[in-house]
């Protein structure tokens, strides 16, 4: 089921939310007897798959995105996306991301379909505590210390304190694995069609959520190695089948062909154009090795001496659309038959949170830490052809193609093992809001240079807090900078 099929009801029950709360606390008295006071489970489930999709595909991911120098911000000085190039992000912006989109919004639903359906239906109690863990995870990798043990209680807590990330990521570990054992219980309720994302199919969930934990095991890996090492080991010891096993298991929303339907990153190249390009730093790591995702990531220019270019971070200049390339399929959807322009797309494209290709590639980098580049080097290459299978990229046209350019690909060794897998993770990861962004941070791959004309002197390695919530919260920490190590695993 396509993820905005219910849009209207999702939102409307996640509207609700907020005004049954409020209805309940102050205007106990000439209540409506005919008011639906519980919002359904299915239209809960809807709601925060839906605003989860959504959000990873829109402000989180171009924040982090621009950062990590994936894409560059241009048009003209005082765009929102030039100005976010030049890491000018300001607590005001994180407003509407902070509270309406992650703690207001996906997690708010999250954490009501737990409370509604956990002695009942407990499968719709795992799938949320699922999501919630995904969530949480990449708000903490994003913001570091986060309102957590305390966090959704509604209106019995306006201001929770903040946790540690570490021990915000001890709490994720747990909520998954609650959240595992919750989709094995018999359930008066049975997610189906109300799951936009598996379909109701609780062994891809299961898949899912192990294989998150072994992302977050290895972004501890280099700071803790002792804990992170043993856990790592003692997950991969169980059975193959309990990770994603394809492409078919990525963990992603899927979108309509169908105006404000369609994927959110189509939706702001449309409303917003000349202002969001491919990086130059990112195509010219493309380039440099030939790859072959360049005909379905970018569109090509009409110079063939030339046909892949990217735009410089921090120039912010207002571009000549000829100039550089821009987003291609694999980002926006399918070419629309007949059309022109370059917004000849209809938007049908998924937005990717977690996927087999990094899958292979967190285990290609693990045992390259753990000193084994055989099985390293065999991961290397299956994390790559899942990713160019996604792209559908094929060995049967002409080179360079699948096998030609893992063949091209250095030897895994010691000295460079870190900087090629990342790199390669860098590429497949086009697209995902946040883990890029992370990657850099805790290994230092890609290099990256400051943008000319940021307005600091460094890379951002967290994302401010919400202006509202440091208003409105006494708990909310000061920082002295955006630019000092913060989350427990940056290096």
């Amino acid at each position: 089921m396509r993820a905005f099929k219910l849009f209207a009801l999702a939102a409307a029950g996640a509207t609700s939310l907020g005004l049954f709360a409020s209805c309940e606390k102050f205007l106990d008295i000439n209540q409506n007897p005919n008011a639906v006071l519980v919002a359904p489970a299915s239209n809960l489930l809807v709601a925060a798959e839906t605003s989860l999709g959504f959000l990873m595909g829109s402000d989180l991911h171009r924040y982090t995105s621009l950062i990590v120098q994936q894409f560059s911000g241009q048009g003209g000085s005082g765009i929102q996306t030039a100005e976010y190039d030049r890491y000018n992000i300001t607590p005001t912006d994180i407003n509407n991301v902070w509270r309406g989109a992650i703690f207001a919004g996906s997690l708010a639903d999250m954490q009501k379909l737990i409370d509604q359906t956990q002695d009942s239906s407990p499968k719709y109690a795992g799938i949320a505590k699922i999501t919630k863990a995904f969530l949480f995870s990449v708000t903490t990798d994003a913001f570091g210390d986060i309102p957590f043990t305390e966090a959704l209680q509604f209106d019995k807590n306006f201001a929770p304190k903040y946790d540690a990330s570490a021990t915000v990521y001890a709490g994720i570990i747990a909520l998954l694995n609650d959240g595992i054992s919750d989709i094995k219980k018999s359930s008066i309720l049975t997610p189906s069609n109300d799951d936009l994302i598996y379909g109701g199919d609780m062994a891809k969930w299961e898949r899912m959520a192990n294989t998150l934990k072994l992302r977050l095991y290895l972004h501890s890996f280099p700071k803790v190695n002792a804990t992170s090492n043993a856990d790592f080991a003692a997950l991969l010891a169980a059975p193959a089948s309990i990770f994603l096993r394809n492409n078919a298991d990525n963990f992603l929303m899927r979108f309509e062909a169908i105006p404000n339907r369609n994927n959110p990153i189509d939706q702001f190249e449309k409303s917003r154009n000349n202002t969001f390009f491919p990086s130059a730093t990112f195509v010219n790591l493309m380039n440099a090795k030939n790859d072959p995702r360049r005909p379905v990531y970018l569109t090509s220019l009409a110079a063939p001496s030339l046909p892949y270019v990217g735009a410089a971070n921090g120039t912010g200049v207002t571009v000549v659309a000829a100039n550089f390339s821009r987003m291609n399929t694999y980002l926006r959807g399918n070419v629309i038959p007949g059309g022109t322009g370059f917004n000849n797309f209809d938007g049908n494209a998924p937005v990717r949170m977690l996927t087999f290709a990094e899958y292979n590639l967190i285990l290609a980098e693990y045992y390259a830490r753990t000193g084994n580049l055989t099985l390293a080097q065999t991961s290397f290459a299956a994390g790559i052809r899942a990713s160019m299978t996604d792209a559908g990229v094929s060995d049967e046209i002409a080179t360079p193609n699948i096998t030609t350019y893992i063949a091209s690909r250095p030897v895994l060794t010691a000295a460079n093992a870190i900087q090629s897998i990342v790199e390669e993770k860098f590429i497949a990861n086009y697209g995902v809001a946040v883990e890029p962004w992370t990657d850099y941070r805790r290994t230092g791959f890609p290099t990256l240079i400051v943008p000319v004309n940021s307005s600091i002197s460094a890379i951002l390695r967290v994302l401010p807090y919400s202006d509202l919530e440091r208003t409105s919260n006494p708990n909310t920490p000061a920082r002295p900078n955006l630019t000092t190590p913060t989350v427990f695993w940056d290096r």
